[in-house]
């Protein structure tokens, strides 16, 4: 009797072990392929973005039309941080898709710093667009052998893509502070940067490297996901841009600018003044630039994006602004306005003048600017302080949507 129940109990535990060995596999298998599903489903939507990103970019080329030519620049940086983002889903290592998710935030990066100008988009993204459609090439059969079985390793694309600016091809950022802060610090800044009574949830998102660090983050609103990178160095915002952007215009471009004036205020960003302005898509977009001493330093400039229905800002784009910003020594100018005013066309008429220092050949050159007017049209004059030259002349585009020079 002893022995028939111990055979029993010994066939009840082999039973049992056979069982859960046998749920642990269908769990393996069913983990491995929801494993490849769940990285079959980042490539495709990352090389779908990536085909949305590359035709906004053929009809950025193409266009001529100045508010069209803003609006395709806005979507192409969605495109761009929404590939980064279904990127960044993979169930990879970082070593993997590191290089192109870097490659991608420095393309985004340098389409947003073209926002407060989109006629100036050129040669200077040809190779970086050359590479774009490689790279979607090389996702889009990336995802057919997916399909096939290969592993995402091997499907992987080896396109060497054009690197981000080192370092040593950047100057320091000069307005960051030396200290280094942690993941979590960066949760906290985005969290007051945004300000917490809109901040509904906030999670963390890839970070970016290269020649400037930085902690991603996302911000979701009531409304609308902000995207946000705090730089690892300074903890300071290097971009937020909201995920998407369709609002109604309930709000004036006044309303607007004060909005965003009183922000940056609020935020650190001292002595600030409002430039240029483009509307498109429900969002008001204006440049602004720092003042020191009643001298317009052009390096140190700002984009801000602020919705149209409720004045809140939902994008900023300050990596100008923390590469160059420091207290300048400004000397003197040794020519008045007036004797800088002799090298002005007589045919021009006067509208305003005002000391400014501008960039020039990787120099700052302290000019007077001089807006006049000829004919029907405004331009911007900035002749060197020092000796007299005209340096820069740019004619102010007057838009339905805002004004740009150029």
């Amino acid at each position: 009797m002893k022995k028939w129940i111990i055979c029993i109990a010994l066939g009840v535990l082999i039973l049992t072990l056979i069982i859960s060995l046998s749920s642990q596999m269908r769990r393996a298998e069913a983990a491995e392929h929801t494993l490849q599903e769940s990285t079959l489903f980042a490539v495709s939507e990352t090389a779908e973005e990536l085909q949305a990103l590359s035709l906004a970019m053929d009809k950025l080329t193409l266009s001529a039309d100045a508010l069209q030519r803003a609006e395709l620049l806005h979507q192409a940086v969605l495109f761009a941080d929404r590939a980064r983002h279904s990127l960044s889903a993979l169930p990879a290592s970082q070593e993997l898709i590191a290089p192109v998710l870097d490659w991608l935030s420095h393309f985004s990066g340098t389409l947003a710093s073209h926002l407060s100008n989109p006629s100036a988009v050129s040669d200077d993204l040809s190779a970086m667009v050359a590479d774009l459609r490689l790279l979607h090439a090389e996702l889009d059969l990336a995802r057919q052998e997916l399909l096939s079985g290969k592993s995402l390793t091997a499907a992987f694309p080896s396109t060497a893509l054009t690197s981000p600016p080192t370092a040593a091809e950047l100057v320091s950022y000069r307005g960051l502070p030396s200290q280094e802060i942690g993941s979590g610090q960066a949760l906290q800044i985005a969290k007051e940067f945004v300000g917490e009574s809109r901040v509904a949830q906030v999670a963390p998102a890839p970070d970016t490297s290269g020649a400037l660090p930085a902690f991603g983050v996302i911000i979701q609103t009531s409304d609308v996901q902000l995207n946000l990178e705090i730089t690892q160095r300074g903890g300071k915002v290097l971009l937020m841009s909201p995920e998407t952007a369709s609002f109604p215009v309930q709000k004036s471009v006044e309303d607007c600018t004060q909005a965003a004036a009183d922000f940056l205020r609020s935020r650190g960003f001292a002595s600030m003044s409002p430039m240029y302005t483009q509307l498109y898509d429900g969002l008001c977009v204006l440049t602004f630039v720092h003042v020191q001493d009643g001298v317009l330093v052009w390096p140190d400039r700002v984009l801000v994006q602020v919705r149209m229905d409720t004045a809140e800002v939902v994008g900023i784009e300050a990596r100008n602004y923390w590469k160059n910003h420091t207290p300048r020594k400004l000397s003197a100018p040794l020519l008045t306005a007036e004797e800088a005013r002799a090298a002005l066309s007589p045919h021009l008429t006067e509208q305003s003048v005002r000391p400014a220092l501008l960039p020039v050949n990787n120099q700052e050159r302290l000019c007077w600017q001089f807006t006049v007017a000829w004919a029907d049209d405004t331009y911007i004059i900035f002749i060197d302080a020092i000796t007299g030259r005209e340096v820069l002349l740019e004619k102010v585009m007057q838009l339905e949507a805002g004004s740009v020079a150029a």
